[in-house]
């Protein structure tokens, strides 16, 4: 780094000033090793930027960090040169170094860090689990008391609140993802990320067509980025059954989809309490559906999934066990009757079973007895932002959630 290439004074603000979710910059020259502490950092709410030395200076540039976290690098020599720069631009923020624990160059280094003036976390000596990097850094992200009242949808659309997450489906069997449903959350400036329940409005609400255009538009943009990285992959989002019975809704959303061939599909899920009083009409829906290569999962099926027995005509893709069925159905006679019903149903009509929910081994264990095609739950993974739902995705990690 030299002096005709440093970037411009950078302005940070302290953790819980902005009303962002804070960054941080990871720059270590081991990609698996980045990647790791993305992911960690990530599930404490920080906006992540993985970054060799070569391209830091990029990052610092536009990413503007609010904690940047530093490895080994080449050596003790690297690391004090890229302390002494961030001294040089008045790096407000805070700097944390990683390396061999107890290691004589990681003590001398942190200490050039504090003679020069940063605000130095206390190193993290390698090998470190995930918790010790959460222990270390949670401090200074306060976690706000939820709403008491639900977020009002049109000023989170306004703000820009709005965010669509991915949760893996898996198969039971490979452990490889295969599929992926949408989720939206809401990244409040004060409470931060908040769950549907407190701004979903119901389906007969106009709102409920906005937030549908939005969760779509965003889909499907990551969808191509996605296949454009060749790693294409079904994805499938929660709608209302109300707009697929508008023709204009439809029309709308077969305008938006990608024309790549290499697409890995989208298929649109609905509350099956929903639709089974009048399976003649999702008979209809699916169909146009199905001409434009949309499919159509059954969401949240329970006890009234017994309806959809001996229905070889279903013209569905999924069909989705209730978590209510799946959490504990390895003690539970009747949420084991339940599953199984569901299973048998969805290979009758030639569709993928899916379990919801799966957070325990004995029910996941049951459902593979079942012959489930997909699972889907906390086990294996929760629904993570686009960044590292992507990096999941290049490295098929998620058994390791399991093990």
């Amino acid at each position: 780094m030299n002096g005709e290439h440093m970037p411009d004074q950078v302005a940070t603000l302290k953790f819980g000033h902005r009303r962002i979710p804070p960054r941080a910059c990871i720059i270590e020259n081991k990609p698996h090793v980045r990647s790791f502490l993305a992911d960690i950092l990530d599930d404490l709410g920080f906006i992540t930027r993985e970054c060799a030395g070569s391209d830091f200076q990029e990052a610092l540039d536009n990413f503007r960090p609010d904690l940047i976290v530093v490895g080994p690098l080449n050596g003790e020599a690297d690391v004090r040169v890229l302390l002494l720069w961030l001294k040089a631009q008045a790096f407000a923020g805070r700097v944390m170094l990683f390396g061999g624990r107890s290691a004589p160059a990681l003590i001398r280094a942190h200490e050039v860090g504090e003679q020069a003036g940063l605000t130095m976390l206390p190193p993290l000596g390698t090998p470190f689990r995930d918790a010790d990097l959460h222990d270390k850094l949670a401090g200074y992200l306060p976690i706000p008391p939820a709403p008491s009242v639900p977020i009002d949808l049109d000023e989170a659309l306004a703000g820009g609140w709005l965010e669509v997450w991915y949760q893996p489906k898996i198969s039971p069997r490979t452990l490889v993802p295969q599929g992926a449903e949408a989720l939206v959350r809401v990244r409040h400036p004060t409470w931060g990320v908040i769950v549907p329940a407190y701004f979903v409005p119901a389906g007969n609400d106009p709102y409920y067509h906005t937030l549908s255009h939005f969760v779509l538009a965003r889909v499907v943009a990551d969808s191509v980025t996605f296949t454009a990285g060749g790693h294409p992959i079904n994805i499938s989002f929660n709608l209302p059954w109300p707009a697929l019975e508008d023709a204009t809704f439809i029309t709308e959303l077969v305008g938006k989809l990608p024309g790549d061939p290499r697409h890995g599909g989208l298929a649109i899920e609905v509350d099956c309490a929903d639709i089974v009083a009048d399976l003649g009409q999702v008979r209809h829906v699916a169909a146009q559906l199905a001409f434009r290569n949309i499919g159509l999962v059954i969401d949240e099926i329970g006890a009234e999934g017994a309806a959809l027995a001996g229905r070889r005509e279903l013209p569905v893709v999924e069909m989705k066990a209730s978590r209510k069925f799946v959490q504990g159905c390895a003690d539970d006679r009747i949420k084991q009757a339940v599953c199984h019903e569901i299973a048998e149903t969805a290979r009758d009509v030639g569709a993928r079973s899916v379990g919801t929910g799966v957070e325990a081994q004995d029910d996941f264990m049951v459902l593979r007895e079942f012959g489930f095609d997909l699972v889907q739950g906390g086990m294996f993974a929760k629904p993570m932002q686009l960044q590292k739902f992507q990096r999941a995705i290049l490295s098929r990690r998620y058994a390791a959630a399991s093990a």
